[in-house]
């Protein structure tokens, strides 16, 4: 076989490198042993760790659309836009941050794995993000509805960045913690 073929012959894929010297063979079954099961209280693990995640998700989409028709006092069109911007920025945001998230990682804080730092650097974003707004605008309840457009709109992409930091480094994990289709499927479903 020449460089880089694969053995679609045998019952399992079969990957043949050649180098210089050297011929390295890599198959399926091979990385699958080489990796422990994942226990029960680790799956449960992984999907904990989600779960801010999916409450951030449940509130934006249940009750974002009503606060700020009912309690800021946006207009229907203002309200959905609002949302829309959001969209746009976690849209844009998610292939930046997954194409970042598999790139090697030179800051301190790697030293704990590369997908940590952007699963605390999201958290970090979605946390303070919410506070400001799911509140009046702070400092500007009177203002024109532009400015209240802005202050709302900051926020809310600053949130949807932290939500995408957070989506992708948590689901990049899962083919790193299992080997086995059947694990990736059951992480996919816990979370």
């Amino acid at each position: 076989m020449g460089t880089g073929a694969v053995d679609y012959g045998s019952s399992s894929a079969q990957v043949i490198v050649e180098t210089s010297t050297t011929v390295h063979t890599c198959t399926a079954e091979a990385d699958q042993q080489s990796r422990p099961r994942l226990t029960i209280p680790r799956k449960l693990a992984y999907g904990v760790g989600h779960v801010f995640n999916d409450l951030c998700a449940s509130m934006w989409f249940t009750y974002l659309v009503l606060f700020y028709h009912k309690v800021v006092l946006l207009g229907n069109t203002y309200a959905g836009l609002l949302i829309l911007i959001g969209q746009v920025a976690d849209a844009l945001a998610t292939p930046v941050i997954g194409f970042l998230c598999d790139t090697n990682c030179d800051v301190a804080l790697c030293r704990y794995g590369r997908r940590k730092l952007w699963h605390i650097l999201g958290t970090t974003m979605v946390a303070v993000s919410l506070f400001f707004f799911w509140h009046t605008c702070l400092g500007c309840e009177n203002s024109a509805l532009a400015v209240k457009m802005v202050y709302f709109s900051i926020f809310i992409i600053i949130f949807q960045v932290g939500w995408a930091s957070v989506q992708i480094s948590h689901l990049s994990l899962i083919p790193e913690l299992a080997s086995d289709e059947n694990e990736r499927v059951g992480l996919n479903a816990i979370r």
